[in-house]
């Protein structure tokens, strides 16, 4: 992998003029590494408009609803092999014929996948997306937060990867013909991994290879005006309905292993002075507005300057924003966002989606929202959401895999509703009850048996709720207020 990614760090370090601090705070930012560069601090221009006064919508309780599919974190390996070696030396991808003999039986991939360094087969895929027609045949669209590719990251290509993302596409489109999705892209979709430049740079290391490609294979859902902004910054904006909106963000850019941000962090593809825009255009059209990225703003990856800025945004426009989605974690969980003016104040909730691929420790899994639409003042907050899966280990031993459903949200935890204040209730409930936290993270690895023997102790505990109420990475007081 370092032998992929050396000419781009070489030219990235001998064009940059950088401190210690600069990579530190870059490279390492889930350390809570920081720099006192100032061009590292950054704020984002925001239109010059009052923030309206934020009405809360009544939605009746039986009311009409749709359907919307989450996929995430896919990670199509076709060059799995049941029964290859799933305990290979090169120890972070394993199952294919290059990870070498099986030396003990135990060590044989399964045929359906395996809970070790293994990523998905097609069948296995093509299993999940047969039992999502048949449960749930009323989809009325997709949202897909991005990583297509296996994590075979030290032998990768711009054709390799181009082939899978294609592939990947065509089986989605092959199983829901008919059904919009709405892509983002992934860590994994560059070569090398996570290397993705600013969009000015123009010698060989320039993107396009990547961004035009998916322009024209994200044409399969998407209206040709968007193309020009996906080859810019892979990121766009495209209605959904009349009143629905759907952005989605190229979250790469806040990506502490995006070596690019060396060389400039400062809003890469000025992608969230076009959120900003975005969304005060949807405030003046009165629309609402779904945000989907990959990766989690509030993840430890995600850089300082770049998930306050975000959050910012966020919280001038929560009046337009109906829901944030993203995957990347490949676990079933959720973050909250504060206002940073009223420290205290929840503003939003962002869901993000477990995986279909079971790397690692994990079964395969996806989530269905149901969400408030189909009348005129429909709002489409989320009102549900159920989360399917199958336990690999019985599907390997029958012979096909079992859907089943894991839980439903508001059954599960006990509430009232999924307002972003019932989100931070949960929170503190599992902080002060151990059994509620321990139904929480079995659902959160998908009642994976490796990750349920592992456990988690109160070292882990810790760190999930933490990670379950911060969403602006600069910002981790909240966590401070968990018992």
């Amino acid at each position: 992998m370092l032998e992929i990614l050396k000419p781009q760090i070489s030219w990235i370090l001998t064009n940059a003029d950088l401190t210690g601090k600069d990579m530190c705070a870059t490279l390492f930012t889930a350390e809570n590494c920081q720099s006192d560069n100032p061009d590292r601090v950054w704020d984002v221009e925001m239109p010059d408009v009052p923030k309206p006064v934020l009405v809360v919508p009544d939605i009746p309780t039986d009311g009409p609803t749709i359907k919307v599919l989450h996929l995430a974190d896919t990670h199509y390996d076709p060059e799995y092999l049941p029964g290859g070696n799933a305990n290979c030396p090169e120890l972070v991808f394993c199952c294919r014929a290059e990870s070498g003999e099986v030396l003990h039986p135990n060590d044989a991939a399964g045929y359906w996948g395996d809970y070790r360094f293994c990523d998905s087969p097609r069948w296995t895929l093509e299993s999940i997306y047969t039992h999502i027609q048949e449960q749930h045949p009323d989809i009325s669209f997709i949202i897909w937060t991005g990583d297509l590719m296996p994590h075979n990251v030290w032998n990768t290509s711009r054709e390799g990867n181009l082939k899978i993302i294609r592939d990947s596409v065509a089986l989605v489109q092959e199983y829901f013909p008919g059904i919009p999705v709405f892509p983002a892209i992934g860590n994994h979709e560059a070569h090398p991994v996570n290397g993705y430049p600013q969009p000015y740079i123009d010698n060989e290391f320039d993107i396009s290879w990547l961004y035009d490609e998916i322009a024209d294979i994200w044409q399969t859902w998407l209206p040709a005006n968007v193309a020009e902004r996906i080859m810019y910054s892979a990121s766009y904006v495209t209605e959904v309905f009349q009143n629905l909106r759907i952005i989605s963000l190229n979250t790469n850019y806040c990506y502490s292993s995006n070596w690019w941000l060396l060389y400039d962090s400062n809003d890469p593809g000025e992608e969230l002075y076009w959120l900003a825009q975005e969304l005060q255009r949807a405030e003046d059209d009165g629309v609402f507005v779904y945000i989907i990225s990959h990766i989690p703003t509030g993840d430890p990856n995600c850089q300082y300057s770049w998930s306050h800025q975000h959050n910012k945004i966020i919280a001038r426009y929560e009046g337009v924003i109906a829901g944030l989605f993203y995957g990347h974690t490949h676990k079933d969980h959720f973050q909250v966002f504060f206002d940073p003016d009223q420290p205290d104040r929840t503003i939003e909730v962002a869901y993000i989606a477990e995986s279909q691929t079971p790397y690692k420790k994990l079964n395969p899994g996806y989530k269905v929202y149901t969400v408030d639409a189909g009348r005129p003042e429909a709002t489409y907050t989320v009102l549900d959401h159920e989360n399917w899966y199958f336990d690999l280990d019985q599907a390997n031993f029958e012979g096909s895999p079992t859907f089943q459903l894991l839980y439903t949200a508001k059954e599960e935890y006990g509430m009232s509703d999924l307002s972003v204040q019932s989100h931070l209730d949960l929170i503190y409930r599992m902080a002060a009850n151990s059994t509620l936290f321990d139904l929480f993270y079995k659902n959160y690895v998908k009642a994976a048996r490796p990750s349920l023997e592992g456990g988690c102790n109160s070292v882990c505990k810790d760190e999930l709720l933490c990670k379950l109420i911060t969403a602006d990475r600069s910002d981790l007081s909240h966590c401070d207020t968990l018992p």
